[in-house]
Parts: structure tokens; sequence; C-alpha cells
């Protein structure tokens, strides 16, 4: 898998998260829409319910509800969510397009980083929208070719130091390890007897 295939893949992940998020975007649209028309048919109601002669609890209660929906609306804040999606759907979407374009090698790299940069500050997306594209990265052919000289450079140095270790081996010659005779003191007694007969032997026969 090479430079063509890495690019195929870029362009099907960065075509899949802004599909993604553009379908939270719309989730989130619809439930901005929806509380929002909510909002304005309880106020209406409560406001219309105050000027009829009608319970006094009808119109309370109304308001309690209006007052409810209008606090989960705060708190859920459908329409940040909905931008932060349709920023980061709209990001994605043109990162595809500029890969599609690409036309020189350190734009194509300049990309790449820009696609990291986006996944580490893209909005959470549900496990339902998640992208599910299986896609098998491989190394730059640049990189290949330093890795396998690297390799290629490590095997040589074990190579030799193996070598070296086997010729050191085998030119060790073994030594002795007998050790020198030590006489008793009978034994010298006798070793210095002997040599002093043998010298007055040599003294007569010079005489």
């Amino acid at each position: 898998m090479g430079v063509q295939a890495n690019w195929e893949s870029y362009i099907a992940l960065t075509r899949a998260k802004a599909d993604s998020h553009g379908e939270v975007a719309q989730y989130w649209d619809t439930v901005h829409n929806f509380l929002n028309m909510l909002l304005i048919f309880l106020s209406a109601a409560t406001t219309m319910c105050t000027l009829l002669p009608v319970n006094q609890y009808i119109p309370a209660g109304l308001g309690a509800a209006t007052t409810l929906v209008s606090a989960i609306s705060g708190f859920m804040a459908p329409s940040n969510r909905r931008q932060a999606q349709m920023e980061s759907s709209r990001a994605f979407r043109s990162l595809m397009l500029k890969m599609v374009r690409c036309e020189s090698e350190r734009e194509y790299e300049e990309l790449w980083k820009e696609y990291n940069k986006e996944l580490l500050s893209e909005p959470f997306l549900p496990k339902k929208y998640k992208v599910k594209a299986e896609t098998n990265f491989s190394m730059s052919p640049e990189f290949v070719l330093l890795v396998t000289k690297k390799e290629a450079s490590i095997a040589g140095q074990m190579a030799c130091l193996s070598f070296e270790g086997g010729s050191m081996g085998s030119n060790k010659y073994p030594t002795s390890t007998r050790t020198p005779d030590v006489l008793t003191d009978e034994e010298s007694e006798d070793r210095n007897s002997d040599t002093g007969d043998k010298s007055k032997l040599i003294q007569s026969n010079d005489r």
C-alpha cells in the first residue's frame, strides 16, 4: 500500500467524517426547531389563558411548562451544537476537496497535518454516527527506504560482531594448569646429597 492508497483512504475518511457531522448537525437542527416551536406555542397559550376567564391553575401550569422547556433548551444548547457540527463537517469536506486538487508532495503532507489537527478539535460524535471505515495505512516510500537501510545496517553490524566473537574463540589456546612440584624436606636433602656426591666424584677425577 503506497501513496495512492493512502490518498484514497484520505478521501474516504474525510468524506465519511463530513457526512457524519452533517447528519448530527441535522439532528440538532431538528431538536432546536422543535424546542423553539414548543416554546412559542406554550408562551402563546399561557398569554391567552391569562386573558380568558379560565381556571387559574391552567396559566400557572402552562407557565411552568414553558419554564421547563426553556431550561432544557438552554442546557442542551442545540443551536451551538448544530453550529459546531456544521463547522466540522465543512472543514472535513474542504480537506477532501483540497486533497482531490493536490498537485505536490508538500501540499500532500500539509493536508495530512491539517487532517490530524482537525481530528483533535472535532466535536463529539454519537455512537450511531461514528465513522466505521476500515482503512489500512502504510508508510511512505521514503520512510520505507529509511527503515530498510536501518535494518540492513543493524543486521550487518550483528553479523560482524558474531564473526569477531567466533574468530576470537577459535584463536584461544589452552593454557597449562600444571603446578610446579613441591618437594618435601627429605626429598630436598636427598637431592642435595646426590649433588654433593657428584661434585666430589668430579673433583677426584680431576686429580
